[in-house]
């Protein structure tokens, strides 16, 4: 690698974006290059592969507090304590997902039976049928859709 690269050249290597990193080195994942005589930032390999790490740790869906944590094994050396962290993190991560899963599905089977009964309810109608301009609210939006969450 040549000097150094200018945050352009880093940021297109790494497929990131430059205010990413430029905010990565504001909250300390990253700490502040040498500078050109000119002022630019210029990054050597130390600062691309603790980028690469980063990124992979993001990727993995690590807060950047625990990005942090984990940049901060890899500087001091700690390799098998990251991995033991890290291990750690994945599996409450993949929990957390499987949650999410859970979720989505009961919601995905509330709303289907939400469709099936207001399709019921539309098709029941008569053609050009309206709601009574005395009733007091609109009822197209039942009660079964407090059920939804």
């Amino acid at each position: 690698m040549k000097a150094g690269l200018t945050i352009g050249e880093l940021a297109r290597m790494l497929q990131l974006n430059s205010k990413t990193i430029r905010y990565y080195e504001e909250v300390g994942l990253l700490p502040a290059p040498r500078r050109s005589e000119s002022g630019y930032r210029l990054y050597s390999s130390y600062e691309v592969e603790r980028l690469r790490l980063v990124r992979r740790a993001r990727l993995l869906g690590l807060s950047l507090a625990e990005v942090k944590e984990i940049v901060g094994y890899a500087i001091d050396g700690r390799c098998g304590e990251m991995e033991e962290r890290l291990l750690w993190l994945v599996e409450a991560k993949l929990g957390e997902v499987d949650q999410r899963i859970d979720d989505l599905v009961s919601f995905r089977d509330s709303l289907r039976q939400y469709h099936r009964e207001l399709s019921s309810r539309v098709k029941a109608k008569a053609p050009g049928e309206q709601v009574s301009a005395a009733s007091a609210s609109c009822q197209c939006i039942g009660g079964e859709v407090d059920g939804l969450r």
